[in-house]
């Protein structure tokens, strides 16, 4: 992985605005339209993916475990998966322990210990390509907690958007 970078948000200042992909506007704009000054957040049973159909493909809903140490993944969208080369859905970041898992675990329990919205770019290699030509993928990931009456984060609501990063600029 190359050129990270972590931003992180009050989730009361979110401003759509404030995002390129169409996918994380979206999402921003469900999660601003469900949000509860009383809890700071939305009610994580308050999500229902077909709320944010424009964002679908792009979304991945996490379960913390074990104090916010691990997470299962509860949904794994159809983008990611063609990008990323597998489904892991049911799959937890304990089991697969992968170079991967392990640089986005700290930003996943980051926004679920404070309860905040985290933002990270990143440029990763991919790997699952047949040709020789070596491609590079940034993926944009935009992490949201979900939480429940007592302001407990239960759910992680990620939109990760690949864009293709042209031979010569990485």
């Amino acid at each position: 992985m190359h050129n990270y970078a972590i931003s992180a948000v009050r989730n009361a200042d979110l401003d759509s605005n404030h995002f390129i992909h169409p996918q994380h506007r979206c999402l921003v704009d469900w999660f601003k339209s469900k949000y509860r000054d009383d809890i700071n957040g939305v009610f994580y049973k308050r999500f229902d993916p077909l709320d944010v159909k424009p964002a679908l493909g792009t979304i991945v809903v996490l379960e913390p475990t074990d104090n916010y140490a691990n997470y299962r993944y509860r949904l794994y969208g159809s983008q990611v998966v063609d990008t990323y080369g597998a489904d892991l859905t049911g799959r937890t970041s304990e089991e697969l322990n992968t170079e991967s898992t392990r640089n986005v675990r700290p930003q996943y329990q980051a926004a679920a210990r404070n309860n905040i919205t985290v933002y990270t770019e990143h440029d990763k290699k991919r790997t699952h390509e047949l040709d020789k030509i070596a491609r590079w993928d940034r993926w944009s990931r935009l992490i949201l907690p979900l939480v429940d009456k007592d302001a407990t984060v239960k759910r992680i609501l990620v939109s990760m958007v690949a864009t293709e990063i042209p031979f010569n600029s990485v």
